[in-house]
């Protein structure tokens, strides 16, 4: 499987996943009353699907990411620009759900769960999923080093 993963260009999978959010969340939506995935939908359970859409996306964002920079850490401000992308992505499809008139609607509180969700993500990616990439997907191991001067930890990578 992972080499699978690794021989897929960087950038396919924020393609395909952003085409399939899109899709997801432009399609007019069908009736699912007396069908067996009734019991998915409760009271505002379309927030959460917004909010696992979200993260998901941000997540094929930073994934692509910190496979074309592998095998150095992707820094704080490209992430945060690609949550933010995954935002302005949450805003275009609800701008286009409103003049599109196809049954869906302008939602605020659909804007913040796309955010919130593609904010998850940021930290998932930023404090375990980027680490867990570079270790057993990549094969990047990383090594400390001490300076006889300096006794700061220095990251070095290498490739196995």
């Amino acid at each position: 499987m992972k080499k699978i993963i690794n021989y897929i260009p960087a950038g396919i999978l924020s393609v395909v996943v952003t085409a399939i959010v899109a899709l997801v969340l432009l399609l007019p939506e069908t009736e699912i009353s007396g069908s067996w995935l009734e019991w998915l939908h409760f009271k505002n359970s379309d927030k959460v699907e917004h909010l696992i859409l979200f993260f998901i996306l941000n997540c094929s964002y930073l994934y692509d990411h910190t496979k074309f920079k592998n095998p150095h850490h992707t820094s704080i401000n490209k992430d945060l620009a690609f949550t933010m992308l995954a935002g302005a992505i949450g805003l275009l499809t609800e701008t286009a759900q409103l003049a599109m008139g196809l049954g869906r609607s302008f939602d605020e509180m659909d804007i913040v769960a796309d955010l919130v969700g593609a904010f998850m993500g940021l930290l998932f990616m930023r404090l375990w999923g980027g680490h867990i990439l570079r270790k057993y997907v990549f094969n990047i191991r990383r090594r400390h080093r001490r300076h006889h001067h300096e006794h700061t930890h220095q990251h070095h990578y290498e490739v196995d």
